[in-house]
């Protein structure tokens, strides 16, 4: 899985869930608090659902380390 690249606006880092896969937005929606999925008005677009890119990588390396452990129990 490759780590995605933040949009930045006003300052801020963050991911569009609708930029990752189903799996992972789905997993990121059931994973966070629904205050921590923001909806970001920025020149004219609307961003739905966006997390702080600070959060998405804390849940990249999570994510990964779990993913590896099951692969490896997989692999008996």
């Amino acid at each position: 899985m490759n780590k995605m690249t933040p949009i930045q606006i006003d300052g801020c880092k963050l991911i569009p869930l609708d930029q990752l896969t189903i799996d992972q937005a789905n997993d990121l929606r059931s994973w966070l608090p629904k205050e921590d999925i923001l909806q970001i008005h920025f020149q004219g677009f609307l961003f739905n659902e966006c997390i702080a890119y600070d959060t998405y990588v804390y849940w990249f390396k999570t994510h990964q380390v779990l993913s590896r452990t099951y692969e490896s129990i997989l692999d008996f």
